[in-house]
Parts: C-alpha cells; structure tokens; sequence
C-alpha cells in the first residue's frame, strides 16, 4: 500500500478510473494544442490524480491535528477520492475546519502552480498547467457544494451543530429541509429535461453521481 505524507493510500472501487480520465481529458486538448498527447496523457494522469489525493491529503492532515479522530487511509475511487476517518468530532468547528481543508488544499495547489506560468514554454505545455490549475480551483468550488457527501455539506453541518448545540439536532435540520428542497429540485429538473433536454440530463446524471459517490463513500468507511 502506498503512502502520502504518511498516510496510506489505497484503491476503491474504480480507483483506475480517475488517472483514466483526466489523462484522457488532457490528451484532448493537448492534441488540440499541437502537444504531445502522450505526454498530455501522462500530465493528466499523475497531475490530475495527485491533485485529487493532495486535496484529501489537505482533509487527512487537518484531522490528524484534532482529539478523538484520525486518518486511516486516501482512497482513490471512480468517482474521484476519499478520506476514511476514525472517531468522532468533538465540535461543530472541528468537522469544519476538516472539511475546509480540502478545497484549501486545492486552492493552494493551483496558486502554486500559476508562477510557472510566466517561464518560457512551449503554448501546448502552457496549456496543460492552465488545464491542471482550472481542475483544482474546479474541484475547490465543486466540493463546495453543500450535498451530501461533498465538503460543503460537512461545513454546513458543522456550522448548524456549533449553532444548534449537537450534532443531532443540526442534521435532523438539514434532513427537514431536504426533503422539502427534493420536491423542488425534482421538479425543477423534470421542467429543465422537457424544455432544456441537455441540460436536464446533465442536472439529472450529476444528482446520480452523488447519490452513487455517498455509496462508495459509505463503502470505503465501512
């Protein structure tokens, strides 16, 4: 088993999956751009997925830093990748500072990148370090989406619980407010299907890929 920073790393379902397509993602528009689409390839692959697991590194480190819970593992999963933890929060803004560190990972790692930048370089290279920058700020912003099981999620209720007191009463909020938030949302997509068929089905298939990394992720912990 492999390991980042001390912490291990390990395959779950799919866990090829990610290298697979961000190499393959990369070596599109390399091939665009007149660029080597091996190398493009090889860029998107080891960037891409170093990436994903340095934004759960972010997510590991920040817990191993806290009392009653820890890091056990990174997991490398079809859908992207996930930290498995071990105990429990404490606090409300414990579970948010974990949950935050991993769009700061990213963030970050995109910052680092934009210097290099101004080297002398071949255009299509130029292009693989603005693909690799726009998939950390991407993945920053899209986990922070607050759905279940993404980053903002945690951070909303974490912020809840530190309001509400415990832990209990802030997702029996989050569950109340769901379910009625479903009806609209269900709705709202079945409108965009009929008027708006991409965009429909492009709302439709993104709710089932949460749906299905919630799965993954309850396996992964299990």
């Amino acid at each position: 088993m492999a390991r980042l920073f001390s912490v291990p790393v390990q395959l779950g379902p799919g866990g090829f999956a990610p290298a697979l397509v961000l190499g393959g993602l990369f070596a599109e528009i390399g091939a665009r751009a007149g660029f080597s689409v091996w190398l493009a390839a090889i860029v998107g692959a080891t960037g891409g997925t170093l990436s994903l697991l340095l934004h759960e590194f972010g997510h590991a480190r920040a817990a191993s830093r806290l009392n009653g819970i820890r890091p056990v593992a990174v997991s490398l999963m079809w859908l992207g990748a996930g930290t498995k933890l071990e105990g429990a929060y404490q606090r409300g803004r414990d579970q948010v500072r974990v949950a935050l560190a991993g769009p700061l990972m990213s963030f970050a790692i995109a910052f680092a990148i934009v210097p290099a930048l101004f080297i002398p370089m071949a255009p299509g290279l130029r292009d693989q370090l603005l693909t690799l920058i726009a998939l950390n700020v991407g993945l920053a912003i899209v986990s922070l989406i607050p759905a279940n099981p993404l980053d903002g999620y945690k951070v909303l209720v974490g912020l809840l619980w530190s309001a509400l007191g415990t832990e209990a009463r802030a997702r029996k909020l989050i569950r109340r407010t769901t379910r009625s938030w479903l009806f609209v949302e269900v709705a709202g997509c079945a409108f965009l299907i009929v008027e708006r068929p991409v965009l429909g089905m492009l709302a439709a298939l993104m709710g089932m890929a949460l749906v299905a990394q919630r799965m993954l992720v309850r396996r992964v912990r299990a």
